[in-house]
């Protein structure tokens, strides 16, 4: 159609340029001189009509002529759809370019993104090849990023020939879940960093994942408080169960395992006894050598009853001068039986006081034992200090036993 416009144009064109020069012509032969005048003025209306339908049929002549040329001349066709596939590429061409150009500030755009995250990041496609590191991650490994691309993960960073164990990128696979886990990692240069492991799946068009992100966090600061959380917790569950100056428990500890071993005994039918004993004239101690070496008796003394006692057994400062024993799975007669041995091993230490002199302590005893079912802490407890009461009203240094 293009080229059929141009023909006709120019075949118009020269319609009026041979109309011209017939016009011209006339004038000078007929009229006694040319005059551009007499191109419309001068001439006759039959001149004028007769001119009219001479570029008139030229010019169908022409566009008829166009038609027939192109459409019997076979390498005119081809050239006229050779044009049409040429302007029809070059389009394409400048789209692909377009797009391209488009797509590569796209990249770099995510590129830049990808690389201004602070934290360790990654991805790996279905085979654990790793696709893309930032600096970040590349950093933590101690690799080049580009020694790490293009390589399993399992091979390029822990030497494996498959997947490491309890990898949550094989379980963002396997489930299709984003996933997370806490992991220590020794650096490259020895130190120990606490990372929060994030994984997050992407879907293919299908719906499966082809691709696993892998997002790194260092958690060390927190992880470092909890644990210092825990150590503050234990250290202050340890002063409010804890005598300071003995090291064994203190009161409320003693007071609240007993409740258990009792609730336990009568539960089950077992034997149960408490021991509770305290230092033969301390107050004289203190009084003639001072209250420091009335803090080395109950030292001494606590490690003497520490040593004479079983695995199973329980003891603790009951307060001044007083111990208890709670003794789970232990008959009167064999609370007794121990309790002449603390007697004796408390009775063979020898405590250097101030001025370098030596001073033999003794314990009085008192020994009960339960379980009623209406039996409990207050009860025990109260025939166990009657028995140690008895001790020392018949002269200290023994063992006497309550009454059931």
């Amino acid at each position: 159609m293009k080229y059929t416009r141009n023909i006709v144009i120019l075949s118009l064109i020269a319609a009026l340029v041979l109309w011209a020069a017939d016009a011209t012509i006339n004038a000078y032969l007929f009229h006694h001189g040319a005059s551009p005048v007499v191109l419309l003025i001068g001439a006759s209306s039959h001149e004028l009509y007769s001119l009219l339908f001479m570029i008139a049929g030229f010019l169908l002549y022409s566009a008829l002529l166009a038609k027939t040329v192109f459409k019997h001349d076979p390498s005119l066709e081809v050239l006229r759809e050779s044009m049409v596939v040429n302007d029809r590429l070059r389009k394409e061409i400048r789209d692909r370019m377009r797009t391209e150009e488009e797509l590569r500030r796209s990249e770099n755009f995510l590129g830049t993104i990808f690389n201004s995250i602070h934290d360790p990041f990654s991805i790996m496609d279905r085979d654990y090849t790793i696709m893309k590191v930032n600096d970040s991650y590349a950093h933590i490994k101690g690799r080049p990023a580009n020694d790490l691309l293009g390589k399993t993960c399992y091979e390029a960073l822990h030497g494996r020939t498959g997947v490491c164990e309890e990898c949550v990128v094989e379980k963002t696979f396997r489930s299709s879940d984003p996933c997370a886990k806490e992991k220590l990692v020794t650096t490259p240069d020895g130190s120990e960093l606490w990372m929060e492991i994030y994984t997050y799946p992407v879907f293919d068009k299908n719906g499966r994942v082809s691709h696993v992100i892998e997002y790194a966090r260092d958690i060390t600061d927190r992880k470092m408080m909890e644990e210092e959380k825990k150590h503050l917790i234990k250290k202050l569950n340890y002063l409010s169960t804890t005598d300071s100056l003995t090291g064994l428990l203190n009161r409320r500890a003693l007071n609240d395992i007993l409740d258990h071993e009792i609730d336990r005994a009568s539960r089950y039918s077992s034997d149960l006894s408490l021991i509770l004993c305290d230092i033969d004239r301390f107050k004289l101690i203190n009084d003639t050598y001072g209250h420091r070496a009335g803090d080395l008796a109950l030292q001494a003394i606590s490690e003497s009853l520490k040593s004479a006692l079983r695995k199973a057994d329980v003891i603790g400062r009951y307060g001044g001068d007083e111990f208890m024993m709670i003794l789970p799975e232990t008959s009167l007669n064999g609370a007794k039986s121990l309790a002449e041995k603390i007697r004796a091993a408390v009775e063979n230490t020898e405590l250097e006081l101030p001025g370098g002199k030596l001073n033999r302590l003794s314990m009085s005893i008192g020994v009960a034992s339960c379980c009623a079912a209406v039996e409990n802490s207050d009860t025990i407890v109260a025939r166990a200090d009657t028995a140690l009461y008895a001790s020392k009203q018949a002269g200290r240094n023994r063992v006497s036993v309550a009454a059931l």
